[in-house]
């Protein structure tokens, strides 16, 4: 490792935002060096450092520290850094994370034994995972290590011996990569003291692999444990749950899930976990009230670590979807018209065609033609129509008659029989909508023409 770091120039430090946080960046791999970020955060942070292997890049900003490593673990590196910085107060990034400058507490807010945890989230696809690490640390409380773990950089060990509290409002922090993928479960077992951090990691692998019982080992084992931050220890009570769940335990994840929103609402998977259950049972009522729950909370942040948020879009179509199950037609059709809003008209043909069936059903004419239109607009005339599109129309057609919605059928057949003349069917009803809509001398000129 580095023997030291060379002081910054205190050159304008004190006019930084963040005049009283050093920064790290620890790269695992070279190419997640990117110099334009790390000249950015470097007007934000007071000091910045970057952790990598080997020589510093050539493109490397001279206000900046380069820390090298070889074989170190990750955790010894953080905890060799505490030692040698600047400030009091420290924050590690990692790879291609970006945080939220915004979340980050005040200057004047900042309590040397009280920290902010920070809430890490990967999207992937319409699904967002939350993760819970401790990456803001005050460094002036004693000389022991922080992070304990090879890779895993848990500090849960010092946060709860010297009673350190946890802040509310956690700093917020993007990130593409995976969080955990690079954790060796081997390497993390030789050390003489584990990570607690390990057993979820261990046991979120077992329950992706569908090992349940393996999954909910690892879990039990967690919660057997005095000293847990949080937010771990509701991710190993909804990680039991889960386990429960896919056992078809069903009745006992339903009263973990129940014991977790308890101790804390603010987190989604219990929600998740008891939505999937009386979807499966059936008990559509109880399915869309949780749903609802859920998705009430949509936009506050979760308090869980292994937590995810399923996004608004297909949130509204599984509450339209249960909605409709559960025999509320109305209430899913304000969700069906809070998803075309939300996607701007960008829905796909299923979608709006379950709707124009719900608003069909529901007696409104005028969002029934707005959705028709939508949809058959591009086979009316003058644009051509295929033989499929032609049925459907019919049954939409004769849907609209059966709710004597005569009016607006009749345009649309006159339109058909004008582009094509010798379809006798169009040309019969036509003349059934002209008589329904009191038009009968029409009527009765295109009877006169067919006999």
């Amino acid at each position: 490792m580095e023997a030291g770091l060379k002081p910054i120039s205190n050159t304008n430090r004190e006019n930084k935002s963040l005049n009283w946080l050093t920064g790290v960046l620890f790269l695992s791999d070279a190419k997640f060096y990117d110099v334009e970020k790390v000249k950015l955060w470097a007007t934000y942070f007071s000091e910045l450092i970057v952790a990598g292997i080997g020589r510093k890049p050539e493109s490397f900003p001279d206000n900046v520290h380069w820390h090298a490593y070889e074989d170190a673990s990750r955790s010894e590196v953080w905890n060799a850094i505490n030692k040698k910085v600047s400030n009091s107060w420290v924050l590690f990034l990692e790879d291609d994370e970006q945080p939220r400058f915004s979340s980050f507490p005040n200057a004047q807010s900042l309590e040397k034994m009280k920290w902010s945890p920070a809430i890490i989230n990967i999207q992937k696809q319409s699904t967002t995972h939350h993760f819970y690490q401790m990456r803001l640390v005050n460094v002036s409380i004693n000389e022991d290590d922080i992070f304990r773990g090879y890779h895993l950089t848990d500090a849960t060990e010092f946060v709860r011996s010297l009673g350190v509290d946890l802040s509310s409002k956690p700093i917020i922090i993007e990130r593409e990569s995976s969080v955990y993928s690079h954790i060796d479960i081997d390497k993390e077992l030789s050390l003489k003291k584990q990570a607690p951090k390990l057993y979820l990691v261990q046991g979120n692998r077992y329950l992706q692999d569908k090992k349940y019982i393996r999954a909910a080992a690892q879990f039990r084992q967690l919660l057997k444990k005095e000293r847990l931050l949080p937010f771990d220890r509701l991710a190993a009570v909804n990680g039991l749950a889960s386990c429960l769940a896919e056992q078809h335990k069903w009745e006992k994840a339903l009263s973990l899930t129940k014991q977790s929103l308890e101790a804390e609402s603010l987190q989604r998977l219990p929600y998740l976990i008891q939505f999937r259950i009386h979807e499966l049972r059936k008990e559509w009522q109880k399915a869309f009230d949780v749903l609802r729950q859920y998705y009430d909370r949509l936009s506050l942040f979760s308090s869980a670590s292994f937590d995810r948020k399923i996004d608004e879009e297909k949130s509204l179509i599984n509450l339209a979807n249960i909605a409709l199950k559960a025999g509320h037609r109305a209430k899913a059709t304000d969700y069906f018209d809070r998803l075309f809003s939300f996607k701007r008209g960008n829905a796909d043909e299923a979608m709006l065609e379950k709707a124009l069936l719900l608003s069909i059903e529901l007696n409104d004419l005028e969002r029934s033609v707005y959705l028709f239109e939508r949809m058959y607009n591009i086979h009316l005339p003058p644009n051509k129509m295929n033989g499929e599109s032609k049925k459907q129309i019919d049954e939409i057609m004769t849907m609209f008659m059966k709710k004597d919605w005569y009016d607006y059928v009749s345009n649309i057949y006159k339109k058909l029989h004008e582009a094509y003349p010798e379809d006798q069917e169009y040309k019969r009803k036509l003349i059934v909508t002209l008589t329904k809509t009191n038009r009968l001398d029409q009527a009765k000129r295109m009877v006169a023409n067919i006999l």
